[in-house]
């Protein structure tokens, strides 16, 4: 028997290719950490891979990876509190960022996304003291 995996999933508050309110997996970062490839389903029906923003998601959270999903997503965890801490931490990241909708109205109304990294960097200790 293979050992359970474990990743993230979030659901998507607004996007132009996935689904409102879908749940995507996470993938992995290709070098810009507000930008992650989601694996979900579009609004047509189809699954798709595409990179989105933290900013548009909602909910991460840790959960299973079913076998025929563990090949597409790279973000994988033996243990399901890994993973869940994983979560939290973005979620704390991006909680309560602004968002606009692409019709230019607001969709959540909070700090800036460059407030968001500053508001991260100050959690963790200086290494230069």
């Amino acid at each position: 028997m293979k050992a359970d995996k474990f990743g993230i999933v979030a659901n998507v508050i607004s996007d132009r290719v996935l689904r409102t309110g879908a749940k995507v997996w996470l993938d992995y970062h290709n070098g810009d950490a507000a930008c992650v490839r989601v694996i979900g389903l579009s609004k047509g029906g189809r699954i798709v891979h595409k990179y989105t923003h933290h900013k548009r998601l909602e909910t991460h959270r840790a959960a299973w990876i079913p076998e025929h999903l563990r090949e597409r997503v790279t973000w994988q965890w033996g243990s399901k509190d890994e993973a869940q801490q994983a979560a939290d931490g973005l979620r704390e990241m991006w909680a309560g960022v602004r968002f606009f909708h692409r019709d230019g109205s607001m969709l959540r109304d909070g700090i800036t996304e460059g407030q968001a990294f500053q508001r991260e960097a100050a959690k963790r200790p200086s290494t230069l003291d």
